[in-house]
């Protein structure tokens, strides 16, 4: 089981630092196909989950684009030229919030049912990770003191939404579990 935390933990940094210095340079593709071979090979080492990961996925990027989105709308923040690949929302940031969905049950399972912890490394986490891409040159911000303390209080909200629908998936799918295995027992009880 650690095995599995620590890969899931490594591969979200290369992954992260390949999106935003892929974006950086002038490849704005890198990330989203790492991000997509990763999720291929994240969703054959959790098949059990793999549904409940591909939900969490997909609303985490879709969460993403539109938080991101409305952010480049308000001059929050912008992207370098080399980094624009999608509109408003660049697709190297998508796959980065779909990147961070991977984690939430693996190597930041940890901090799950921490809401207040949640929201603080969500607001400092987020908040370092766009300081970290407008000083590696893929995103700029005109004014990084209230740009900061947006993105601080978007990811502050975000990450433990994310959480919430994380917990419900998983508390779903336990409940269909658990019904099938009873239709499963009343119906060998009725043979």
């Amino acid at each position: 089981m650690q095995v599995n935390i620590v890969i899931n933990f490594i591969a979200f940094q290369v992954i992260w630092l390949l999106c935003v210095f892929g974006a950086a340079y002038g490849y704005p593709w890198l990330g989203p196909v790492a991000v997509v071979g990763w999720m291929l090979v994240h969703l054959k080492l959790h098949e059990t989950i793999a549904r409940q990961e591909m939900q969490l996925a997909l609303f985490a990027a879709l969460l993403g684009y539109g938080l991101d989105s409305i952010m480049v709308l308000l001059d929050i923040f912008q992207f370098t030229e080399p980094a624009q690949l999608g509109y408003p929302s660049a697709l190297w940031m998508v796959a980065l919030w779909l990147n961070l969905a991977l984690t939430i049950r693996h190597s930041l399972a940890w901090l799950n049912h921490h809401y207040v912890w949640i929201s603080l490394f969500g607001g400092i986490g987020g908040a370092l990770a766009y300081w970290a891409g407008e000083r590696i040159g893929a995103i700029t911000m005109q004014d990084k003191a209230l740009g900061l303390i947006v993105v601080f209080s978007v990811w502050f909200f975000a990450l433990p939404l994310i959480y919430l629908i994380s917990n419900k998936l998983q508390h779903r799918a336990s409940q269909q579990h658990a019904e099938f295995n009873q239709a499963i027992k009343e119906s060998s009880n009725n043979a």
